[in-house]
């Protein structure tokens, strides 16, 4: 999972944010992307198809299926932060889950993409790729919309794993992206956005180093930046897998990494595309291992 930070073409965008700017911001998310080299790859902030499409064309070897999500605001305007998904695995069905037909102030942000993956003859794959409320704003609001999203994409989960469990295949699920949100820092301690997954799912990054989680680095301000835009390091981008993925199924979910490049920590108002800076987050992945036959 990546945050691609305003993955936008650069067409009508800010000044700064030139089509030249995109090209360059596109080559070297794709060389990070390339440490990696996963077979499913979920992204967020993603504008459109033309985006997603040049990035896919930077690999020595693109990925055969691309999707993304059309996401819609609260307003019915497009959403120009939306989520995508490329793949060297086939699946069996990607869908969007839209969360802007919702009413009131606790209406989620954003949406989840969801795909299904045949792994193996009895063994599914549910992935989610998510992208939470941030933090601005009031935090009480926030919560909650992070939470209601949860519980939506939970209640998908319950309902797929069930049709599955009709054919008689195994299924497990990851839910991977950005969620804002890092329970193990003092600011989240006492977060409940999270919580909707709380004893179904295991949180792949809890109780590891923040050395070692960290996906959102201290940005300083230095001579040009912003001081309150200085915040500690977190792992908002997180990994939740299914207990059979942490414990006694056939696959199992190994602890997560993060390839800590591509982030100008010296500067917090560095733009995506300039002097190096890719996003203002990390990538984190993690691999999927068959168990071992007792």
């Amino acid at each position: 999972t990546y945050n691609l930070e305003h993955f936008t073409d650069g067409i009508r965008d800010e000044p700064e944010r030139t089509p030249e700017v995109f090209m360059t911001h596109a080559r070297e998310a794709a060389a990070i992307i390339a440490e990696a080299n996963p077979d499913i790859l979920l992204l967020q902030e993603v504008e459109n198809g033309r985006v997603l499409e040049f990035l896919n064309d930077q690999f020595s070897d693109p990925y055969p299926y691309i999707y993304i999500s059309k996401l819609r605001q609260s307003s019915g305007a497009n959403d120009k932060l939306n989520l995508a998904m490329l793949s060297r695995l086939h699946p069996i069905q990607v869908r969007q889950l839209g969360f802007y037909n919702l009413g009131g102030a606790g209406r989620p942000a954003r949406g989840a993409l969801a795909a299904e993956f045949q792994i193996d003859r009895d063994f599914r794959l549910l992935a989610y790729n998510i992208h939470l409320k941030s933090n601005y704003g009031e935090a009480p609001r926030n919560q909650a919309q992070r939470g209601i999203a949860l519980h939506h994409i939970a209640a998908d989960i319950v309902a797929e794993t069930y049709q599955n469990a009709l054919s008689s295949n195994a299924t497990a699920t990851v839910i991977l992206g950005d969620t804002n949100v890092d329970p193990d820092t003092e600011q989240f301690a006492a977060d409940p956005s999270l919580e909707p997954l709380a004893g179904a799912f295991a949180d792949l990054w809890r109780g590891r180093p923040i050395e070692e989680r960290t996906t959102i680095p201290t940005r300083q301000a230095g001579e040009t930046g912003d001081p309150l835009l200085v915040f500690p390091p977190a792992a908002f981008d997180r990994v939740f897998a299914s207990k059979n993925l942490a414990a006694n199924g056939p696959w199992r979910a190994a602890p997560p990494q993060a390839i800590q490049k591509g982030t100008d920590t010296a500067n917090n108002l560095t733009q995506p595309g300039i002097n190096g800076h890719v996003s203002d987050h990390h990538l984190v992945y993690v691999d999927l291992e068959r168990a071992l036959s007792p």
